[in-house]
């Protein structure tokens, strides 16, 4: 199995989309320090939004979560399962002595290294250019927050986010795995991956519209079903100071789509009726 997960990083570091990613985090940071910088101008010092050395790798993710990552992640998971199927390169593999589910966890697991590594390139890079674009502040408040943080304080939350924002990252990668080994093609898999990111986006809105129009009186934290939301603002309410049912309804969410998504994935692709 140990083989087979390093035979699966080997082959998709090897593709040029995989380095490309990689090596556009740089540049990534590059321009969303230069939009905080003009923002900065407009944001007062004591506001959340507010961009200083230590919260730029928040705020930095904050800006890129639901578009950079989700679709690194389509597409990477696309081309790992929908486009060797495809072309062939699977059945390859299979002449191997492996089983159907070794493959999938081998696969899978390369791919969550391979976010994990992106991950750890961003927090280190928006470090960097924190450090070199914005001054320091004696202490930041934060979203969510009564009073402000700093030192380690600033450093734990920088840190936490971070692991919650890579676990949602890796739920909606779960539902393209999903994707990607029903769809035939890779042109389905983009799609439709794409159709249920913009659904993802949109329930938020159509959710508040309905409950407020029909008078539902539903909790505005089934908003947070949505995993865009989480990226855009449950994450932040997970970890704020009102931690009332949040972490339970943030992490339950999560939790059930990773479940869900990898289950259907899993009987997907190991039906042998799939092979034939």
């Amino acid at each position: 199995m140990r083989n087979l997960l390093l035979s699966e990083m080997e082959r998709l570091w090897k593709r040029k989309l995989t380095w490309v990613f990689f090596l556009a985090i740089p540049l990534i940071i590059f321009a969303t320090a230069k939009y905080y910088m003009s923002t900065n101008l407009l944001t007062p010092v004591n506001s959340p939004e507010h961009v200083s050395s230590q919260n730029f790798p928040v705020m930095a993710l904050i800006e890129q979560l639901i578009v950079v990552f989700n679709i690194i992640s389509l597409i990477m998971l696309t081309l790992s399962f929908t486009e060797e199927y495809r072309s062939g390169q699977l059945r390859m593999v299979m002449l191997r002595a492996f089983t159907f589910g070794q493959l999938f966890t081998a696969k899978y697991l390369a791919y969550v290294i391979t976010i994990v590594l992106y991950f750890v390139a961003y927090l280190g890079n928006a470090v960097v250019m924190g450090q070199l674009f914005f001054g320091s502040e004696p202490s930041v408040r934060l979203f969510y927050h009564e009073t402000s943080a700093s030192g380690a304080e600033l450093l734990i939350y920088s840190l936490q986010y971070y692991g919650t924002a890579l676990l949602t990252t890796l739920a909606m990668g779960s539902v393209f795995t999903f994707i990607a080994v029903i769809c035939s093609t890779s042109t389905a898999s983009i799609g439709v991956g794409k159709g249920f990111l913009l659904l993802s986006m949109g329930y938020p809105t159509i959710y508040s519209v309905a409950n407020k129009v029909l008078k539902l009186q539903l909790p505005d934290q089934l908003e947070l079903l949505s995993i865009t939301q989480i990226q855009y603002k449950g994450v932040a309410l997970m970890l704020s100071d009102n931690k009332v049912h949040y972490p339970a309804i943030v992490l339950g969410t999560l939790e059930g789509y990773i479940a869900m998504g990898l289950l259907g994935a899993f009987i997907g692709f190991t039906k042998r009726d799939r092979w034939i």
